[in-house]
C-alpha cells in the first residue's frame, strides 16, 4: 500500500466527483434522466435529512451514499481531511463497492488517521479478501496501531497469496516492511513470522535482511546464521552473512566468506560483484579493481560496474583510466550528472581549473548539484577572482534554509582563506541576523573569530551551540582545541575534548585534538599514540605538524623529519608544518 506524503500524490488518487456519482447512480439503477441541477450542487445537511424522510428506504440509502461521497470529495479538495475521512468511513457501511472502502483507506492514511484507515481497510478486506493490496494495507495499519497479532494474520495471507503466484512471500514482506518507521513493531512481527515458519530458511533470511537494514547487526547475524544452518548451500544468505560481518568490523572473516562463495561459483556475476564491493569498502582497492574488471569482461555493457571502476581508479589517482570510464558513461548517457561532477574533480586534481569549472557547471541536477556549485565558487576564489566567486554564490537559489546556510558558510570560508577577515565577519554577522543561532553559522563565526584572536567571541559562539546541542562533537572539539592551543586552561580543554572523543573515538580531528591537549599537559607518550592514530586515519598536514612537533620534543627527531617531509610532498606550502619547524628552530 502506498501512503501519500504530499497533496500532488493525494490529488492523483482522489475519485473524481463525476466518476463517483456515475458509478453510484449505475448501482442505483439510474436510468432516469437527471433534472438540470440548480445553482448550488451542495445540499445542506438539514435539507438532505428532510429529503431522505420523503423517499423510499432503498433510495434513501443510495441518496445518502451519494451525499456522503460528494461531501468527502469536496471536503478533501478544501483540505478538510478529518471531515472527508469521517464521510468516507460512513460511506463504506452503506455500500459493498470495494473501491469506496479502498478510497476511504487511502484518504484516512494520507490524513494520518490510522485508526480510521484500519477500519476502512478491514471493510475493504471483507469485500476483497484475496486482493494483495488490501493485505499490504492491513499489515502496515495494524503495525501503526500496535496490533501485532492482527498484523501476523495479514502477513500469513500475504505469504500465501504471493506464493500462489510463485513469488517468494518472505521477500515480498521485506519489500513491504523495509520503509516502515516503526522498526520495533516490524521486528516484533518478524519474530512471530520466524516462530511460525521456523523450518523455512527464507523466513530467517528475511528477518536478517530487515534487522541489518534497521542497524540491528547482532540480531541480523543470529537470524542469517539460522537460515544457513537450515540450508547450508543458501548462497544469498552466505552473501548477507559477509555483509553483516563487514558491518561488525570483522573484515577478514567477511572477505573470506565472500571469497569462498566466488570460488564455489566462479561464473556468478552477482557474487563476484558483491566481493568486489566488499573489497572496496575494506579499502583493498587493487584487489577490488581486479574483481570488478573480471565482472566487466563478462558483462561489458554493465554501466554500474563501469561506474564502480571509474570511482575506484579515481580513488587510486589513476586519473586517465578514471576519466576514460566516466566519459564512457557519458557516451552511453548513463549517470550523466555524476560523471560531470567527477570529471570536474579530475580536472581540478590536474589544476585545470577552467576545465573543472566547465564540468561542474554542467551538474544541473542530482545529489552533487550543490557540491558542484560550491566547487565553482571555491575554484574562482582560488584563482583570485573573489568578486566573481561571491557573485556566483549570490546568484544561487537560497529558498531552502539548509542550502542558504551552506552557501553562507562557504562564502565565509573563502573570504577567510583569502585573509579578508573583516568581510568574512560581516557575512557571518549578517547571516546570523537572518538565521538566528543557527549552529553551522555560529560554528563558522567561531572559527573566524579564533583566527582574528577574538577568543571571547569564539568561546561564546561555541558555548551557545553546546547550550542547545550538548553532544555536538564539532563544537566540543573546536572549543577544547582552541582552549588547549590558545590558552593555559588545559584541564577545561581536556574535558571538552574527552567528551567529543567518547562520542566519536575514530574521528581524526578529535584524535588530533586529544593528542595536542595531552602534549600541552606534558603527557607526551599518550599524545604520540593519539596523533599517530589520527594521521593513520587521515593524511593531513596539520596533524602531521602536531605529531612531528611532539616527536621532536620527545627526542625522536629523525622520525619527526620523516613525518614532516612526507606531508610536505602532498602540501608543499603547508603553514602548519612551516610554523612548527620555525617554532622549534629547525629546517
Amino acid at each position: 500500500m502506498t501512503f501519500f506524503s504530499n497533496k500532488i500524490k493525494f490529488n492523483k488518487v482522489l475519485i473524481s466527483l463525476t466518476g463517483i456519482i456515475f458509478i453510484t447512480l449505475q448501482a442505483c439503477g439510474g436510468g432516469v434522466k437527471p433534472e438540470k441541477p440548480k445553482a448550488s450542487p451542495v445540499v445542506s445537511a438539514k435539507k438532505h435529512k428532510q429529503f431522505i424522510r420523503k423517499v423510499k428506504p432503498e433510495f434513501a440509502t443510495r441518496a445518502h451514499l451519494v451525499y456522503l461521497l460528494m461531501l468527502a470529495e469536496i471536503a478533501a479538495q478544501k483540505g478538510q481531511l478529518s471531515l472527508s475521512v469521517a464521510a468516507y468511513l460512513k460511506a463504506t457501511t452503506l455500500t459493498n463497492d470495494p473501491k469506496i472502502a479502498e478510497r476511504a483507506t487511502r484518504v484516512a492514511s494520507f490524513a494520518r488517521d490510522y485508526k480510521s484507515a484500519m477500519l476502512s481497510a478491514e471493510r475493504w478486506a471483507k469485500l476483497q479478501p484475496q486482493k494483495l493490496d488490501v493485505q499490504h494495507s492491513l499489515i502496515i495499519l495494524y503495525l501503526r496501531n500496535n496490533q501485532i497479532d492482527k498484523a501476523m494474520i495479514s502477513a500469513d495471507k500475504v505469504i500465501a497469496l504471493t506464493e500462489k503466484k510463485k513469488v517468494q512471500g518472505f521477500s515480498h514482506l521485506v519489500a513491504l516492511l523495509s520503509n516502515e518507521a516503526n522498526k520495533k513493531a516490524v521486528l516484533e512481527l518478524m519474530d512471530r513470522v520466524v516462530a511460525k515458519y521456523k523450518t523455512r530458511p527464507q523466513a530467517w533470511f528475511a528477518h536478517a535482511r530487515l534487522a541489518l537494514q534497521f542497524k540491528k547487526d547482532d540480531r541480523a547475524l543470529v537470524m542469517v546464521s539460522k537460515a544457513i544452518k537450515l540450508k547450508p548451500d543458501y548462497e544469498v544468505a552466505q552473501a548477507l552473512l559477509a555483509r553483516i560481518l563487514m558491518v561488525q568490523g570483522k573484515t577478514d572473516k567477511a572477505l573470506a566468506t565472500m571469497a569462498g562463495l566466488v570460488k564455489a561459483h566462479p561464473d556468478s556475476v552477482a557474487h563476484r560483484s558483491s566481493y568486489a564491493r566488499l573489497l572496496a569498502i575494506a579499502k583493498r582497492y587493487d584487489r577490488a579493481l581486479i574483481e570488478f574488471k573480471k565482472v566487466l569482461k563478462k558483462q561489458p555493457g554493465n554501466n554500474d560496474i563501469v561506474y564502480a571502476i571509474a570511482l575506484l581508479t579515481l580513488e587510486q589517482s589513476k586519473l586517465k583510466e578514471s576519466e576514460r570510464n566516466f566519459k564512457k558513461l557519458l557516451s552511453r548517457k548513463n549517470r550523466v550528472f555524476e560523471s560531470y561532477y567527477y570529471l570536474g574533480g579530475i580536472a581540478e586534481k590536474r589544476k585545470q581549473y577552467k576545465q573543472a569549472i566547465r564540468w561542474y557547471k554542467k551538474v544541473r541536477h542530482g545529489k552533487n548539484r550543490l557540491a558542484a556549485n560550491i566547487r565553482v565558487a571555491q575554484l574562482l576564489a582560488k584563482q583570485g577572482k573573489m568578486k566573481q566567486a561571491r557573485q556566483y554564490l549570490h546568484s544561487l537559489d537560497r529558498s531552502d534554509k539548509s542550502r542558504a546556510v551552506r552557501l553562507y558558510t562557504v562564502e565565509i570560508d573563502i573570504l577567510s582563506k583569502a585573509g579578508k577577515y573583516g568581510a568574512a565577519m560581516q557575512v557571518a554577522n549578517q547571516s546570523l541576523k537572518q538565521y538566528i543561532d543557527d549552529p553551522d553559522l555560529l560554528y563558522a563565526r567561531s572559527l573566524l573569530a579564533e583566527k582574528v584572536n577574538d577568543l571571547e567571541q569564539a568561546e561564546k559562539d561555541l558555548k551557545s551551540i553546546l547550550q542547545r546541542e550538548p553532544n555536538n562533537v564539532h563544537a566540543l572539539n573546536a572549543l577544547g582545541y582552541t582552549l588547549a592551543d590558545r590558552t593555559t586552561r588545559y584541564k577545561e580543554a581536556y574535558n571538552y575534548i574527552l567528551k567529543a572523543y567518547k562520542l566519536s573515538p575514530e574521528e581524526p580531528a578529535v584524535l588530533d585534538s586529544m593528542g595536542w591537549v595531552l602534549y600541552r599537559m606534558g603527557k607526551w607518550p599518550e599524545a604520540i599514540k593519539h596523533l599517530r592514530k589520527a594521521l593513520a586515519l587521515l593524511q593531513d598536514d596539520e596533524i602531521a605538524a602536531h605529531l612531528g612537533e611532539v616527536l621532536w620534543v620527545s627526542g625522536k627527531q629523525k622520525e619527526a623529519r620523516k613525518v614532516w617531509s612526507r606531508a610536505l610532498k602532498s602540501v608543499p606550502e603547508s603553514t602548519h608544518i612551516r610554523n612548527a619547524m620555525k617554532r622549534l628552530n629547525k629546517k
